[in-house]
């Protein structure tokens, strides 16, 4: 996989079919799986590359998913937009609406202090996102700390050095945040319960072919599905290799190196992807982590 990173431009999208066909002519598969039951997998190096961990989430801990992303109703509806196509992730195309209105479609970004598009730049300093900023900010917060401690004890586990980074990273934000009296921030990196940097709340979403660029090809995102839904496949494409996505599953890999896609056009789905933005590592100088390996996984 390090290969094929190397091969991936700065900005890989995995939007473009002719790039895809050209990268899968370069990387082809050697078979395809469809895999079912708990499963990791590793490249020719033993780097892990994917966490697959069907039924990992109880009964209880998916009604919190469900109470927490109703708080937030207001803020998914506000999200779906009708503008370019390009921008797919909150396009209004790509959502459908919940069978029994208990779901409200959207998509929101919801970080403590993270960087606002295109100001990942030298002179600017990281901000809580618009979803948390007021007194609703603060209930949201509250909302997610479940979730938050449940992916973080996973991730300790997947990529140990990526827990502790993450850890430092919190720790050296809040220190940040108190010494320039940055009481909002401050307030919500005491209550935010995960090592990751931001959540993605996504709800009745159809999600097409891609990538995400911005994740470090040798770190985790962790991804979460909770809800009523038909039977649907998470395919991870240039791996030739396809889950099946059921409620209460977890999905952990680089978004970055695979490109994923899944189509689901009905009944209430909320997914929860967990993520770190290396930008904001960099602001307070948490070194970057190489690929976990299964010989050194914890467990």
């Amino acid at each position: 996989m390090v290969r094929y990173n190397d091969t991936l431009d700065k900005d890989e999208s995995g939007r473009s079919e002719t790039r895809e066909e050209v990268l899968l002519n370069k990387f082809p598969p050697e078979e395809e799986h469809l895999l079912t039951t708990p499963s990791v997998v590793i490249d020719s190096s033993s780097r892990i590359i994917v966490w697959y961990l069907p039924g990992a989430l109880t009964s209880m801990m998916m009604v919190d998913i469900h109470g927490a992303t109703h708080s937030m109703s207001g803020l998914l509806k506000h999200s779906i937009t009708s503008g370019k196509i390009s921008q797919w992730r909150t396009h209004r195309s790509n959502f459908y609406t919940s069978p029994d209105g208990m779901i409200t479609p959207g998509c929101i970004n919801i970080s403590p202090a993270w960087f606002q598009q295109g100001r990942e730049v030298y002179g600017f300093s990281p901000e809580v996102s618009a979803a948390l900023k007021g007194a609703a900010g603060h209930n949201i917060t509250a909302s997610l700390q479940r979730s938050g401690i449940i992916v973080s004890a996973a991730l300790r586990v997947m990529h140990p050095d990526l827990y502790w980074a993450g850890m430092e990273t919190q720790v050296r934000l809040g220190k940040w945040a108190a010494r320039y009296e940055l009481n909002e921030m401050h307030h919500h990196l005491q209550r935010w319960t995960s090592v990751f940097n931001v959540v993605s709340i996504i709800c009745n979403r159809q999600t097409p072919p891609h990538r995400d660029p911005k994740c470090q090809p040798a770190a985790f995102d962790i991804m979460t599905t909770a809800g009523v839904y038909r039977p649907v496949i998470m395919d991870f494409m240039n791996l030739g290799i396809k889950f099946l996505y059921d409620s209460g599953s977890i999905l952990a890999s680089s978004c970055r190196l695979v490109r994923h896609y899944m189509n689901v056009e009905e009944g209430n789905r909320i997914v929860t992807a967990w993520y770190m933005r290396d930008s904001i590592h960099n602001f307070v100088g948490t070194p970057s982590t190489e690929y976990a390996k299964y010989d050194r996984v914890d467990i």
